[in-house]
């Protein structure tokens, strides 16, 4: 097969143009049923999560296990493409099964056994979006929109890049160390993100006490138990009707999935009561679809009906009311209202009885918990920039 595209990124001391076979040249296809259900493992191919234990991935067997025999015998280092689609996998992921262990998979998938070509390298390749243009050329979504569609013998004339067994190996050894990296990275944060979850068990009370167990020195006094409304706020956005919104305008209408996307932003030019905008520094409070308090630090905005400003009265400390909020997140959850769209009210919020330290203790907690926050942000940041960077290797170094 003759291909004149090469990638733009090689790694040092390889040179040449790089040579295609089809990947019916450099594997079958795996066609062997689990006769007399001699294996009994279920696994899936998850777009996400790679080749995984149905059990794991469902929490429960969706397949029939006295009926097996009819399903693929799927061994290490197997490949399997999953014809589902998904915003992970636009035309369907191709996961190799690195479980080392032999399972079994529904004959919707298209399972196959490579030869003569390094299964690193390859794995790589189909973690490239590389691929996909021949999928798309050659195959549709078919009847079933979650569904793509391409036939046994057409899949097996895709065009898979063959530059020589060395440079495949350190291709693959390439993208293994920077997985490695990125793995301890996660690590890392879990790590921290399960401390945090530790310290606030420790240093707020536990139900029904008034004291917690871990506190700074020179602070012994009880805790006092107030109302929130006592001590903050909670001021409603604006409920827009859609030709208010528009594509472009005076100020941004912060909805709650801008703090999680910077995209699909609406703009307003009402000129609104103070009370209805947002400057960097406020604290903002999603209540509906999503849970949980927000330092804003962005531009002069907005906020949208599902999102509360909190203003803060005299005795109680900002960032202490953002841990506050964060720790008391669990029990909201469990007294949410609704049913569609569930949410928490502003009565319901006002009216909570919360336990409150003296100011000092509170700033004293307060900057504590910013700290460890502002170490879980550049944690994620780091994991997020290793992440992009595997990504565009992916991109430069396949064709």
């Amino acid at each position: 097969m003759k291909n004149n595209k090469q990638p733009g990124i090689r790694l040092a001391g390889h040179v040449g143009k790089w040579n295609w076979k089809k990947l019916n040249e450099i594997s079958t296809k795996v066609t062997e049923k689990n006769k007399d259900n001699l294996y009994s493992e279920t696994l899936t191919n998850s777009a996400e999560f790679g080749i995984v234990s149905q059990r794991d991935f469902f929490e429960k067997d969706i397949s029939n296990a006295k009926n097996l025999n009819g399903y693929y015998v799927v061994r290490p280092d197997d490949f399997v493409y999953n014809p589902r689609i998904s915003n992970f996998a636009p035309v369907g992921p191709i996961k190799r099964n690195k479980l080392n262990r032999t399972g079994v998979m529904s004959p919707l998938y298209y399972v196959f056994r490579t030869k003569e070509i390094d299964k690193s390298f390859l794995e790589r390749y189909f973690s490239s979006k590389s691929w996909h243009l021949f999928m798309k050329l050659n195959g549709d979504s078919g009847a079933r929109s979650d569904r793509f569609a391409i036939k046994d013998v057409v899949f097996g004339e895709m065009p898979i890049p063959f530059p020589s067994i060395e440079e495949q190996k350190e291709i693959g050894d390439f993208f293994h160390k920077l997985e490695e990296i990125i793995i301890l990275q996660q690590q890392e944060l879990d790590t921290l993100t399960q401390t945090k979850q530790g310290f606030m068990q420790k240093m707020f009370p536990k139900e029904g006490e008034s004291v917690p167990e871990l506190r700074f020195p020179g602070f012994s006094e009880e805790w006092k138990a107030i109302f929130l409304k006592d001590v903050a706020t909670f001021i409603n956005g604006r409920a827009y009707k859609q030709p208010e919104l528009l594509s472009s305008g005076k100020y941004k209408v912060l909805r709650v999935g801008n703090f999680y996307t910077n995209k699909n932003w609406y703009y307003s030019d009402l000129e609104l009561d103070e009370k209805y905008y947002a400057n960097t520094g406020d604290l903002l409070y999603t209540w509906s679809a999503s849970f949980g308090p927000h330092i804003w630090q962005g531009e002069k905005v907005i906020y949208h009906y599902h999102i509360w400003k909190v203003e803060i009265k005299s005795g109680f400390d900002k960032q202490f009311a953002v841990q506050l909020f964060e720790y008391d997140k669990a029990k909201i959850l469990n007294d949410k209202n609704g049913s569609t769209m569930v949410h928490i009210t502003k009565k319901g919020m006002e009216d909570k009885r919360v336990l409150l330290p003296s100011i000092e203790e509170q700033i004293q907690i307060g900057n504590f918990f910013k700290q460890l926050d502002e170490l879980i942000v550049l944690q994620q940041q780091e994991l997020n920039a290793l992440k992009q960077t595997k990504k565009a290797f992916l991109q430069k170094m396949f064709v």
